[in-house]
């Protein structure tokens, strides 16, 4: 037997005055309300915003600010009862639900999204703040939490971080080799398979690891060729660890 879904009701004409912003929401970026506003000067109303019968904002946020750019006093709505918008998570959750398969939601408006939820979100995020000069949010979270393996689950506010001690002692070595050489020579995608590489293959091991980045470090001084090579540099990094171990 089938279940029947709840539905809403549609209000063409919702004033914008009486919405209320969610404050689980990601930031609202100007250049995403722009785009939006550009549409709806060119094709108007195509999709309506998604709000509760008391007019929190489920869905829409963007829209919004673009139809105030647009001067507008109201704007449609499909209006819905059965989220309880007085409970964050679960307000949360509906946002990111409604939008997991956005691309405009990047790694870090998941992991700021799930910091008052997660107490592991909370501590990549302050990490994130302290190194973000230097390491890119995708490695980080990568690092912390074995992001690509996980994705899913991070998207839900669902990741752990896998070793605390050592993530955080693996991420000060990297930040310092990167302060010492510059992004130029430690490309992100270099630095994703480095973390990767050793986290399988040496795994987790300090002093293999600790020996890959002196390998590494040589290899930034010497500006080997390899450093900027997506194919060339893991097998390097694997000889490397292979004279390790012979040793």
């Amino acid at each position: 037997m089938n279940r029947k879904l709840k539905t809403g009701n549609y209000n063409p004409s919702f004033p914008i005055k009486n919405l209320i912003m969610a404050n689980v929401n990601r930031e609202i970026k100007a250049s995403h309300a722009v785009k939006f506003k550009e549409k709806l000067n060119e094709f108007n109303w195509l999709m309506p915003i998604i709000i509760s019968k008391n007019g929190n904002v489920i869905e829409g946020h963007h829209r919004i600010q673009s139809a105030i750019l647009l001067n507008q006093n109201t704007l449609p709505a499909y209006i819905v009862d059965w989220v309880n918008v007085s409970d964050a998570k679960e307000h949360l959750n509906c946002i990111i639900g409604l939008n997991n398969g956005s691309l405009n939601w990047s790694m870090l408006d998941y992991l700021k999204a799930y910091i008052n939820f997660n107490a592991d979100y909370s501590w990549v995020y302050n990490k994130y703040l302290i190194f973000k000069k230097n390491i890119t949010i995708g490695n980080i979270i990568n690092l912390y939490f074995n992001n690509n393996r996980s994705g899913f689950k991070f998207k839900k506010g669902q990741s752990k971080i896998v070793n605390i001690d050592y993530s955080d002692w693996f991420l000060n070595k990297l930040a310092t080799l990167n302060i010492k050489h510059g992004k130029k020579k430690l490309q992100s995608y270099c630095v994703r398979e480095f973390i990767c590489l050793c986290r399988t293959h040496a795994k987790g091991n300090k002093k293999a690891v600790d020996y890959l980045f002196t390998k590494y470090d040589f290899m930034c001084k010497i500006n080997h060729p390899a450093l900027t090579s997506i194919t060339e540099f893991k097998p390097i990094l694997e000889m490397y660890l292979k004279e390790f171990k012979s040793k």
